[in-house]
């Protein structure tokens, strides 16, 4: 080795190591019939749904730019309906179905939204954690 080498120093054993903790989670959407998000009068299906943020997808890689603010949106799921909800596209990426992921984070949401959101996400979870404990469901 040269002297450009770097150099490592031996950690301490009593040291704890970082704890990784998600502050937010989306929850995976199953059944895309039953919720849709609603943007200018368009429906998009929801890929994942958290309380921070929204995934939805488009057939049309033109359909939103990153950092472009959404107004008035709602979000539809079965007879229920959240809104209004104002949110802006964090990301884009292409889903391996040739579909594009389109990542949105939700922006001054109000407390009656924001409740929305939360209930259908619980109801989400609830039931996607239900089908692993569910003894007669298929594994």
């Amino acid at each position: 080795m040269n002297s450009q080498s770097i150099e490592f120093n031996r950690i301490k054993e009593n040291l704890p190591l970082p704890e990784t903790v998600r502050k937010s989670f989306r929850v995976p959407v199953e059944d895309r019939k039953n919720i849709r998000l609603m943007i200018n009068d368009i429906p998009y299906p929801v890929q994942d749904i958290g309380l921070e943020g929204i995934g939805i997808a488009a057939g049309d890689s033109l359909a939103f730019v990153v950092d472009q603010a959404l107004s008035n949106c709602e979000l539809h799921y079965f007879d229920r309906s959240v809104k209004p909800l104002n949110g802006r596209i964090v990301h884009i990426s292409v889903t391996p179905g040739l579909d594009w992921k389109y990542g949105i984070q939700w922006e001054g949401t109000g407390k009656e939204a924001s409740e929305g959101i939360l209930s259908i996400v619980r109801e989400m979870k609830d039931q996607l954690l239900g089908k692993g404990l569910d003894p007669e469901g298929d594994i």
